[in-house]
């Protein structure tokens, strides 16, 4: 296979100590990969962006206050507007659910619109332009006064039905995977006829044109609900940003915790690969954050990548580590270390039958930090 680029940006507070794991198991591996670690400083160097544009993949660690930054460049100003969240159980995952068996599906959120990422003013330059603005119960913004802020959302019909088509594309391929085929679409339509509405309208159009998908809408409270409720029903739910910001860490949780959720973000020829998790400070430096999440967007970066195969096997070897339960961190209820769980995870991609022993030819299988390629980071 030919050799792929992968710029790796760690973040901050465990986003280093999950990444730096994450890209020594995918060399270990023996996967075809040239992982570059380059500087992330604010501004976000321009050799680092110009790096990123032309690698063929980006895995992203976690953001704190100080790299914010890297991320509004990875998302927004290189415009990856489709973020795709797996909301997974595997058995062996602390779920606080009585039956989590069977959650698999993707929360799809539209990265770009909606709310974020935050057109904030003072309440009295809206009331210089809008004065006569209202709403449904014909309050103006003028009658609020000048003191105080506000916020702007936007949608827009172009970005409405690009996420709709993605979504089509997604549940399409699920579909063929023996998956249901089926987009729920979350908006706040009932409150926000003109924003969400559009949105709505926009999916409920884009969708019956593909054919061969179910379809339903709910508002995001009853969402909220049924994804705590009824997980093991959903498939593809689309999201406007906010909502989908908010319901993936539900999602999460359900399946056992934010250290579990991976994302990819994807744009017109760019993508990029992160953990849902923040940066965790309370743990930072300690080596037990779970490296799990960053561990499955690299799955997701090497699907991208063309690595179809490898992708479906490091999932599958995560999967076996959980089944295992011998090599969780912390939060997962083990006594791990991140490198231990991830050298678990390596073992179990080096041998498909198991998860804790040697290679079935008899060789050991190849421990973190004893790879032949060099530390990751080395041009």
């Amino acid at each position: 296979m030919v050799t792929k680029t992968v710029v790796a940006l760690p973040g901050q507070g465990i986003g280093p100590e999950v990444v730096d794991a994450t890209c020594e198991l995918l060399l270990c591996a023996g996967l075809p990969l040239k992982i570059l670690t380059l500087p992330q400083g604010n501004p976000l160097p321009e050799e680092t962006k110009r790096a990123a544009r032309e690698a063929d993949g980006v895995l992203f660690g976690a953001a704190g206050p100080s790299t914010s930054h890297v991320v509004s460049w990875l998302r927004w100003e290189m415009s990856a507007w489709a973020g795709v969240r797996p909301i997974r159980f595997y058995a062996g995952m602390r779920s606080p659910l009585a039956d989590p068996e069977g959650i698999d599906y993707i929360l799809l959120r539209e990265n770009s619109e909606g709310i974020y990422p935050g057109r904030e003013s003072d309440l009295a330059d809206l009331v210089k332009v809008l004065p006569d603005l209202s709403d449904r119960t014909g309050r103006m913004v003028k009658d609020y006064g000048t003191e105080g802020r506000f916020a702007v959302k936007v949608v827009t019909p172009k970005g409405a039905e690009r996420i709709a088509r993605f979504a089509v594309d997604l549940a399409r391929k699920r579909k063929a995977q023996g998956k249901p085929g089926k987009i729920t679409c979350v908006t706040k339509s009932n409150v926000m006829p003109r924003t969400d509405g559009l949105y709505q309208e926009t999916v409920e159009r884009i969708v019956p044109e593909a054919g061969g998908l179910q379809f339903e809408h709910f508002h995001v409270d009853d969402a909220a609900r049924r994804l705590v409720r009824f997980p093991q029903s959903m498939d593809v739910v689309l999201c406007m940003n906010l909502y989908g910001d908010i319901l993936s860490d539900l999602g999460a949780e359900t399946a056992g915790g934010l250290g579990l959720a991976p994302s990819g973000n994807f744009g017109d020829g760019w993508a990029y690969f992160e953990s849902v998790h923040g940066s965790a400070p309370d743990i930072a430096g300690q080596g037990i954050a779970n490296p799990t999440a960053t561990i499955r967007s690299a799955a997701l970066m090497l699907e991208r990548m063309g690595m179809g195969a490898e992708a479906q096997r490091l999932d599958a070897a995560v999967g076996r580590v959980y089944r295992d339960g011998k090599t969780l961190t912390p939060d997962q209820g083990g006594r791990a270390k991140t490198r231990e769980m991830a050298q678990a995870v390596l073992a179990a991609y080096q041998d498909p039958g198991s998860a804790g022993r040697s290679r079935g030819n008899g060789r050991p299988p190849v421990e973190l930090g004893g790879h032949p390629q060099g530390t990751p980071g080395q041009p």
